[in-house]
């Protein structure tokens, strides 16, 4: 695996094909197939199956096994101080899904808050985004940056909503296929509030109940399969890997998309009604707001799109740089 060391205030930052490596250190932040010990920031972050020792929340371990992923996890609760070696770390609600957080990492000299996935907006299921002061500041840029016309989520919520109350006005039942570790139990809340009948797929109905067993309100909904009458909305998850295709039920199917950008596919047989970009993170622009919070003294993006997001956010006072293997460019 090759690897690039970036000097930076204080830390030693060594960007892989798989996560971040703290410099001389056990320490790697969302690394699959380490030896050592990672940080893992969320249950969507994880795909397959991992043997490698991670650092979790008690919540992204439980929704992780779901799909029968295991974690050797050394499970540190919200807000609790733990040191490791020349470390004292911190995990933080990054607000994008129920356990999902950032890592505040101390040592003798400097402070880093890495937060690759963070959702200012209450989404009323998980635990608000905390920030705390840092002098490096590590983003994630996953999706392309967005243009300046691009909706915000507030209306794109609305607009979902009006339509699924529509059709089901008609005596019809649209099909939502989204991100299921989060966005699903946000849109199941959604129309619960509102009256709509909500029957989900059977992963998002077994994530639903761990969402509430830590308190979540999600509201009414039914399990795929168990028959019902009445017009409703049936949520699905995305498809997770190209050999695992959900079976989509009949209706019109609606995408929610991380980015218009990057469409989800469905089904090719039936293609998608219409699309709504309801991002499980926080809308790129947001950073410049996030970033002023923390006042670090120097920020790194990382992720498929952090030379894109470098130069977007090149107009701050605080210096931003890509953060990527120096054999492997980012895009754009």
């Amino acid at each position: 695996m090759q690897e690039h060391e970036t000097e930076t205030v204080g830390w030693d930052l060594v960007p892989t094909e798989d996560g971040i490596r703290i410099g001389d250190s056990i320490l790697w932040l969302d690394a699959q197939n380490t030896p050592d010990l990672s940080f893992l920031s969320s249950a969507s972050t994880l795909k397959n199956r991992t043997a490698s020792k991670v650092i979790a929340t008690e919540e992204t371990s439980r929704l992780l096994a779901i799909n029968n992923i295991r974690l050797n996890a050394l499970v540190v609760a919200y807000n609790q101080t733990v040191s490791i070696g020349q470390f004292k770390l911190e995990l933080l609600p990054s607000g994008a899904g129920l356990g999902a957080a950032s890592l505040y990492l101390e040592n003798r000299h400097s402070s880093l808050l890495y937060a690759p996935r963070l959702q200012p907006q209450k989404t009323g299921i998980s635990r608000t985004m905390q920030l705390k002061r840092a002098d490096t500041l590590i983003l994630g840029a996953y999706t392309p940056y967005p243009p300046s016309h691009h909706p915000s989520r507030k209306k794109e919520k609305e607009r979902l909503l009006h339509t699924m109350q529509d059709y089901v006005a008609r005596g019809e039942c649209p099909v939502i296929v989204c991100e299921p570790y989060a966005i699903a139990q946000e849109l199941c809340k959604l129309l619960a509030e509102a009256g709509v009948p909500v029957v989900v797929a059977g992963s998002i109905y077994r994530t639903n109940k761990i969402y509430e067993s830590y308190g979540s309100d999600i509201g009414p909904y039914t399990m795929q399969h168990r028959a019902t009458d009445v017009p409703h909305v049936t949520i699905v998850p995305e498809m997770q890997e190209k050999r695992h295709i959900y079976p989509i039920p009949p209706g019109p199917i609606f995408m929610i998309d991380e980015s218009s950008h990057q469409p989800l596919q469905a089904d090719i047989r039936r293609p998608a009604v219409e699309r709504f970009v309801i991002s499980q993170t926080c809308d790129a622009r947001e950073l410049k707001t996030i970033i002023q919070t923390v006042e670090p003294r120097e920020v790194f993006v990382t992720g498929p799109y952090a030379k894109q997001y470098a130069s977007e956010l090149s107009s701050l006072k605080t210096p931003v740089m890509a953060l990527f293997p120096s054999h492997l460019p980012t895009l754009f």
